[in-house]
């Protein structure tokens, strides 16, 4: 599943492509993971993208239809399209001389499209197309009202974006967990949105701390150097398109290079770049945890 670098580099890439796009038509044929809420397909005919943009792991597409004028708008539908891409998810936007494509690699991204894959076809009247592509049908796309309500409802409880929370805000979310495992928590979108698998990791590592300790446990400095940390590989990630372990490629169709930077994730069997520990992995609440058994010791 991709966490939020993967998001916000797809994101940026399509903001640049479809903002101010008309929209002309929806086809879909998974009915079952293609919620409408109060709206139908006329509802969507006509509507410009106004912006894509991101919170947590889900990406939103703002839509409005209606005129501006002296006043403010004039019989507007501002409206959000909702996609979560979850394990195999990808999203392709072409027109006649772009392309830019984020997500799973399988199918390859630089398959046409539409294929046997496509859910979603986004038809815009310039001649572009937005395709979502999802080999497992596990993503799912709803349509809502842009209000805040609306939109958290259909996404679900989510806790402070990752990159927004302040260490103060941060701090006092761990107290009210002192018995969680530190590793779990971080995941819980919850408590703070936009962590996974990778990223949790890394900034345990940055941090020193063990993925299995206490929050009771940790002392201040620790949870500053991990909220730094996080906050750390989050920007480098980003920076750096993403990660592309198994599964996510950039918004230009090429594997992201973070891993090349990663210190704990996927790097099993390596040697920790700090004392030459050979990284480990370990099932922790269902979850694979990576760290280095000598700078991150189980207090």
């Amino acid at each position: 599943m991709p966490e939020l670098p993967e998001v916000t580099v797809i994101v940026n890439s399509l903001n640049k492509k479809i903002k101010g796009l008309i929209l002309e038509s929806v086809e879909y044929d998974w009915p079952r993971k293609f919620f409408w809420g109060n709206y139908s397909i006329k509802d969507l005919k006509g509507v410009k993208v106004t912006s894509v943009d991101r919170k947590g792991k889900v990406v939103l597409i703002e839509v409005s239809k209606g005129t501006k004028g002296a006043k403010g708008t004039k019989g507007a539908k501002d409206i959000t399209i909702l996609i979560h891409l979850k394990l195999t998810g990808q999203l392709i936007y072409q027109d006649a001389k772009t392309r830019v494509a984020g997500g799973h690699p399988i199918p390859p991204l630089n398959l046409p499209s539409p294929n046997k894959t496509t859910r979603v076809i986004f038809a815009f009247t310039n001649g572009g197309h937005l395709y979502f592509n999802d080999l497992r049908k596990f993503g799912w796309v709803k349509i809502v009202s842009s209000n805040k309500y609306q939109v958290s409802s259909a996404i679900g409880e989510l806790g402070p974006d990752a990159l927004e929370i302040s260490f103060r805000e941060f701090s006092e979310r761990l107290e009210k967990k002192p018995n969680a495992r530190i590793k779990k928590l971080l995941m819980d979108q919850s408590f703070v949105s936009g962590v996974g698998n990778i990223y949790s990791d890394e900034g345990l590592w940055r941090a020193k701390i063990h993925p299995a300790r206490s929050v009771a446990s940790l002392s201040d400095a620790e949870v500053k150097a991990l909220y730094d940390g996080i906050q750390e590989s989050l920007k480098l990630a980003i920076d750096k398109g993403g990660s592309s372990a198994n599964s996510f490629v950039d918004s230009g169709g090429e594997k992201g290079l973070f891993l090349t930077f990663a210190k704990a994730y996927y790097m099993i069997g390596k040697p920790c770049s700090r004392c030459g520990t050979p990284i480990a992995r370990k099932k922790m609440d269902g979850r694979s945890a990576h760290f280095c058994p000598s700078c991150q010791k189980l207090k």
